[in-house]
């Protein structure tokens, strides 16, 4: 898909990654961003940024907690009408937090989901949309086991995709590496620990990276955006076990399993 005159919704957007996502998406040509998220001052202040680089009324700011689901199913109707439309949602919202994790599965994994499903009720043609892109921001952390971090890597292994069909909305997953700084951390894991295998990168290359997915990705790929690179697809192996006749274990012979 292309860009240009699209509308689009990011969460998570009022710094940050979900910033610099809003910021790459209309340098890009987006007419319009909404940026949702609970940071009341940080998003008016990105609005503020964004309008007076690219033009006044391209950015707007609604504040919800994306946590609360009539929240979130009134402020998808509104942006909605501010947008006249849907093109694009970019699920950014995520957090860490190792202490709280009933919060972390509330924000890292429900409210991905209901965002997704409201994003295809508004987008898919076969209710009378034009189709779409939905790019679930994950993590690294949803692929490689990060034994510091249990409960943020169980959320984001769970940001995996969903369906096409009918209703021509695609649906893309892109984990990061690590960007930003860590917060909320059990009080026996230090920063030194998470950053000895994962190196901090700058997020206007994560929303470079992200640009090119939208263009280029197909339905139900994962791509890895990390150390400054250009983004790259990675294929999911099967994880359950391959099936073994019993001639295959230990050379032992059931004839009863075999059929003879």
């Amino acid at each position: 898909m292309q860009i240009k005159d699209k509308r689009a919704i990011v969460t998570g957007a009022a710094c940050d990654l979900g910033l610099a996502i809003s910021k790459e998406l209309l340098r890009n040509g987006a007419s319009m961003i909404i940026m949702i998220d609970t940071e009341q001052s940080s998003g008016e202040k990105a609005v503020e940024i964004l309008n007076n680089e690219f033009g006044r009324k391209r950015a707007v700011f609604l504040h919800c907690d994306v946590t609360n689901s009539s929240a979130l199913d009134a402020t998808f109707k509104e942006a909605i009408s501010a947008l006249g439309g849907l093109d694009i949602l970019i699920n950014n919202v995520g957090i860490i937090n190792e202490i709280d994790f009933s919060k972390a599965i509330d924000v890292n994994v429900t409210a991905v989901i209901r965002g997704t499903l409201l994003g295809i009720q508004q987008m898919r043609k076969d209710s009378g949309g034009k189709g779409g892109v939905i790019v679930n921001v994950s993590s690294i952390a949803g692929l490689r086991a990060l034994s510091q971090l249990p409960v943020y890597s169980a959320t984001k292994h769970a940001v995996q995709p969903y369906h096409y069909g009918k209703t021509n909305v695609k649906i893309i997953v892109l984990c990061p590496g690590l960007t930003g700084t860590l917060e909320d951390l059990p009080q026996d894991i230090s920063h030194s620990e998470i950053l000895q295998n994962y190196q901090p990168q700058r997020v206007e290359s994560v929303a470079h990276g992200l640009v090119y997915v939208i263009r280029c990705a197909q339905n139900g790929s994962v791509w890895i955006s990390e150390d400054e690179k250009p983004v790259y697809e990675v294929q999911l192996p099967d994880t359950l076990p391959q099936k073994k006749s019993a001639i295959d274990v230990e050379g032992f012979v059931d004839t009863k399993s075999i059929g003879s």
